[in-house]
């Protein structure tokens, strides 16, 4: 027993100190092993704290990146919030991580290049911000359209992930080394528990460091959706985005509208939703895409209409499945192309009926002045002259034609003037009245306190009775004339649908009718020349043309509205002015009568007798001539008058206002007055002879006033000019010499015609057929006591050709002939002749140019 207890009590002495061994073995193998555990622990705890700081420089240098492409789009300065923030952050991780991994030789190289590369990224980042703030964000988007900075944001990420991995590698092996050491030892009982207290450390260390990640992470996403959402409500146009479900994932504001969809209240709509019929515009914009089938098999651009307006619908595909839509409607982009191509159109139209007109002018010249020349062959043959008058006479209607044309292509001369419209639109409602007819009524309405225009009158007043009679031809059965005078301002909004408005104030004229109205295809074409809808010799297509013409030269707009059975109504927008109408003298008293002694000379026998009679019946003194010459030897026997009145253009060897001159040479106290009913724009330039003029038809109450002031300012004119002229010209051609004439024509037919006419009026012609060929004459030394020049020559034009003889030979007077209308230059010792031109126009060219 007791050798059993001794036993047992060496058992348990053994098993004690074997237990105290084992204790004190467990205790030094515990204190060895966490020892050993603690340092694992710290660099453990290092190679995290590495990794979290490298996680978090990374994030930085994104964010920073991040900032900087929200202040590219935005242009906020608040978007650089997270750049300035990331700068701070960066500064104070590069610090720490480089401590942390100081131990490290092969950790610390892969942070100096880190550092490096982090500190060109940000270089780069500041210089964009630098060159958005000083030269603009284009200069900023050029910068970062390079890719360098895509690059270097590449690489930070490439040197973080590897330093992270390799932290990574070297934490697996000390976590290896770690469990190495735990297995060592048998009695791990503390060192388990220690083991188990680290591992959950670590894993509690790691969870709060994943979780820091994630709430970082959540707030980034949250901010790029939010600029996401604000991108896409920036656009006025429907666009949403479908994922690879076929469910609505983005959209803006003008997609949830088209839509019928209420984003707070009811759930994002799938594909088929959007396709079904509860929602019409998205099925009919959406349904020719063909969303459902793979991205090659649908179009990415087509053009839809629903509802009247025009859209182009554009699909992007996205790489994971899905698409993005954007509908953008077009409607006003197509009307305005429509409006230009109308006015290109139209333009091009004026160009070619312009230079219509001006070849119709050659043709009717050379038809006139051979008629001019036959009717001196005829002699008495009164059946002949009945027909080269006849023939004269179609030609002047073909030249009022031409002048049509020239209206249409804007190129006719205007006078334009402030005018009180209202009071022109009252004028000529009687003469609208005997003009429409009996079955037609004529309703005219004035606002109140209408404006006034500045316009050509008489111009204006041809454009209302056009646009009248034409309302009477679309009323066979008879209606109503409406003439409306109102005042308009036309906006920018209405001038940017029609390029050839000008905002501001017009006074508009708007002639409508209750007749059959035109379909819109013919209402398209009714401005167009030639254009008619009426039966063959029943008109000539240039009546809306030329209202056209002359309201678009007169810097005006005109618009057409019609429908079949409504009637049409055409509105002229007229330029407003603000300053005073010129009011035409009158005399309330009736005419004023004098005792003067005054010349008549009118070719006219039917008008020459109705002024002495009216002069005579005023208590005037008068003698009446038929021509300047008769005229002329009234003066030389008899110059003791105190007034010549004289029409301008007549036959005869000298001119009217070479009459003046001579009138006014012997009798130098004589006034003058000038008359005639051409329009101004086609009689000799008179104004630079000083006198003045009354245009034909004229009121006694109008002839009375206009002689009476005459005579009030009379004075002697041009006496002493001339005697200056004929100073400096010694080489001026004598009663007795032919003059010499220099002819410039690149139409042949035309240039024999001419030289004929010329030649026929006593004078010596060289023709030539080009302007360079002119100057060669003239260089070559010849002679010459006038230039005739066409406009419109091969090489050098007429005008160029006039300037550069005025510049070489002034003393060389020069006339320029033209079927466009009279041209912009105007100089000394220049005059201009209207196409088609007759032997009494050159007559009187010739005289005027050389005296």
């Amino acid at each position: 027993m007791p050798k059993a207890l001794r036993s047992a009590r060496s058992t348990g002495v053994i098993a004690g100190i074997t237990l105290a061994v084992l204790i004190a073995a467990g205790l030094m193998l515990a204190f060895s092993q966490s020892k050993s555990a603690a340092r694992q622990q710290r660099l453990v705890v290092a190679n995290y704290e590495t990794m979290a700081l490298m996680r978090e420089m990374v994030i930085a240098v994104q964010d920073a990146e991040i900032g900087l492409r929200g202040y590219l789009l935005t242009g906020d300065v608040t978007s650089l919030e997270p750049y300035e923030r990331a700068r701070l952050r960066i500064e104070s991780s590069m610090r720490q991580l480089e401590a942390a991994v100081a131990s490290d030789p092969d950790t610390t190289r892969q942070f100096q290049e880190f550092r490096s590369i982090t500190a060109q990224k940000f270089d780069q980042l500041n210089s964009t911000v630098g060159a958005y703030r000083t030269q603009g964000r284009d200069a900023a988007l050029s910068l970062d359209r390079t890719g360098a900075g895509r690059a270097m944001l590449g690489q930070v990420r490439l040197l973080g992930d590897t330093l992270v991995e390799g932290q990574r590698l070297l934490l697996a092996r000390r976590l290896t080394a770690l469990r190495s050491e735990q297995e060592q030892a048998e009695v791990a009982g503390l060192l388990v528990m220690g083991g188990a207290f680290l591992c959950l450390i670590a894993g509690i260390y790691i969870v709060v460091q994943g979780a820091g990640r994630l709430e970082r992470s959540q707030h980034a996403l949250a901010g790029r959706s939010r600029l996401l959402q604000a991108t896409l409500e920036s656009l006025r146009d429907p666009i949403f985005v479908i994922d690879g479900e076929r469910t609505v994932v983005a959209w803006n504001e003008a997609f949830a509208r088209l839509a019928q969809w209420e984003p707070g209240k009811q759930a994002p709509p799938t594909l088929d939703q959007l396709l079904s019929e509860r929602s019409p515009a998205t099925r009919a914009l959406l349904l020719p895409l063909d969303l459902a089938k793979t991205p090659a098999a649908g179009p990415a651009v087509l053009r839809v209409t629903h509802e009247g307006r025009d859209y182009e619908i554009y699909r992007g595909e996205m790489s994971g499945g899905g698409a993005v839509v954007r509908c953008v409607d077009i409607t006003e982009k197509l009307h305005n192309e429509a409006a230009l191509r109308q006015g290109q159109k139209m333009e091009a139209t004026g160009q070619l009926t312009g230079g219509m007109a001006h070849d119709f002018n050659n043709i009717l010249q050379v038809i006139r002045a051979n008629l001019d020349l036959l009717r001196g062959e005829v002699g008495d043959n009164a059946a002949m002259l009945s027909r080269v008058q006849s023939a004269t006479a179609a030609a002047d209607r073909g030249a009022r034609l031409t002048q049509q044309l020239l209206a249409f292509a804007r190129r006719q001369p205007l006078t334009p003037q402030p005018t009180n419209i209202a009071r022109l639109v009252g004028d000529l409602a009687d003469l609208m009245r005997h003009s429409l007819g009996e079955r037609i009524a004529i309703e005219i309405k004035m606002a109140d306190d209408p404006w006034n225009a500045r316009i050509d009158a008489g111009q204006l007043e041809n454009a209302i009775l056009n646009l009248a009679i034409n309302a009477r031809d679309a009323m066979p059965d008879g209606g109503t004339v409406r003439v409306e005078i109102s005042n308009a301002t036309l906006d920018r909004r209405y001038a940017a649908l029609h390029p050839d408005v000008t905002p501001g104030p017009y006074v508009l004229v708007d002639v409508s009718d209750t007749g059959t109205g035109m379909p819109p295809e013919v209402a398209a074409q009714a401005f167009d020349p030639f254009f008619t809808t009426k039966g063959d010799g029943k008109g000539t297509g240039l009546g809306l043309s030329m209202v056209y013409g002359f309201v678009r030269q007169s810097n005006g707009h005109i618009r057409i509205d019609s429908a079949i059975g409504q009637g049409t109504s055409i509105k002229l927008y007229l330029p407003r002015t603000e300053d005073p109408v010129v009011e035409e003298p009158s005399l309330a008293g009736g005419a004023v009568s004098g005792s003067e002694r005054i010349l008549v000379v009118e070719d006219s026998e039917d008008v020459r007798r109705a002024v002495v009679d009216m002069l005579q019946g005023w208590g005037y003194r008068v003698v009446a001539a038929e021509d300047p010459d008769v005229a002329a030897n009234v003066l030389e026997k008899d110059h003791a008058f105190d007034l010549l009145f004289t029409d301008i253009v007549m036959p005869g060897s000298i001119t009217a206002v070479e009459l003046a001159q001579r009138a006014q040479r012997l009798q130098p106290g004589i006034a003058v007055l000038l008359t005639s009913g051409f329009a101004r724009g086609l009689i000799p330039d008179h104004t630079r002879s000083g006198y003045p003029m009354i245009a034909k038809p004229y009121s006694s109450e109008a002839l009375s006033a206009k002689l009476r002031s005459v005579l009030a300012t009379r004075r002697p004119v041009l006496a002493p000019t001339l005697a200056v002229a004929s100073a400096e010209r010694p080489e001026a051609p004598s009663e007795t010499r032919a003059r010499r004439i220099l002819l410039v024509e690149d139409e042949v037919l035309l240039r024999m015609s001419t030289t004929d006419m010329l030649e026929r009026l006593g004078c010596s012609v060289s023709a030539v057929g080009s302007g360079e060929a002119a100057l060669e004459a003239l260089a070559r030394g010849d002679e010459y006591d006038l230039l005739v020049t066409d406009v419109g020559l091969p090489g050098m034009s007429g005008e160029e050709l006039a300037v550069k003889v005025r510049e070489l030979f002034p003393a060389l007077p020069v006339v320029i002939a033209s079927g466009y209308g009279r041209p912009g230059l105007q100089a000394e010792g220049m005059q201009f002749i209207s196409k088609p031109y007759s032997s009494i126009d050159l007559q009187q060219a010739l005289d005027h140019g050389i005296r």
